[in-house]
């Protein structure tokens, strides 16, 4: 007859649990990792959906600037003679020192454009001697001491989001307004 094997313990008696210890920690890693993914996908979609704001706002800016480059070209071409004196407006001279940087477009009068977030405002910074002497474009002859027409179209656009974008150009006549 054989003798009872003594060194093998069928018995719960001397269980530790070890393998539970493991799987929760196991367990808990993975809870972390997909906690720290879910965080990293949150703020991705936050910086896409600001950079979706910013271009929107630039490009209603830019549209805006072409809006006021396309008004100054008509008070150009009309015959009558155009007051950039005017209160209220949004029309200014270089006389009334639009500081572009520093600009309060809460009290700054300026021509609104699709939405109330979206202004701008145009400057006739004056007339400008060229020096030197060119040719008109269509003529033979020659310009001496001839003078240019200098407008700042300066355009703000802003969005819901808090993006903001200002954008400027300078637009140069030969004919003034």
């Amino acid at each position: 007859m054989k003798s009872p094997n003594t060194h093998f313990n069928s018995g719960p008696t001397k269980q530790r649990g070890v393998s539970l210890v493991v799987a929760l920690v196991m367990l808990v890693i993975l809870t972390l990792i997909g906690v720290s993914s879910m965080n990293t996908a949150i703020v991705e979609l936050k910086m896409a959906g600001s950079a979706q704001q910013q271009s929107r706002a630039l490009n209603r800016a830019d549209e805006l600037l072409r809006v006021g480059e396309e008004e100054v070209l008509e008070i150009v071409e009309d015959p009558n003679a155009f007051n950039y004196g005017t209160d209220g407006d949004g029309y200014y001279l270089k006389a009334d020192n639009i500081d572009v940087y520093d600009i309060d477009w809460d009290n700054l009068t300026s021509i609104e454009g699709a939405t109330p977030e979206d202004v701008y405002v145009i400057e006739y910074m004056g007339a400008e001697t060229i020096p030197g002497e060119s040719l008109k474009i269509g003529t033979d002859g020659r310009i001496i001491g001839g003078a240019v027409h200098t407008h700042r179209i300066t355009s703000r656009s802003a969005t819901g989001k808090s993006a903001l974008r200002l954008v400027q150009s300078i637009y140069v006549t030969d004919s003034p307004p």
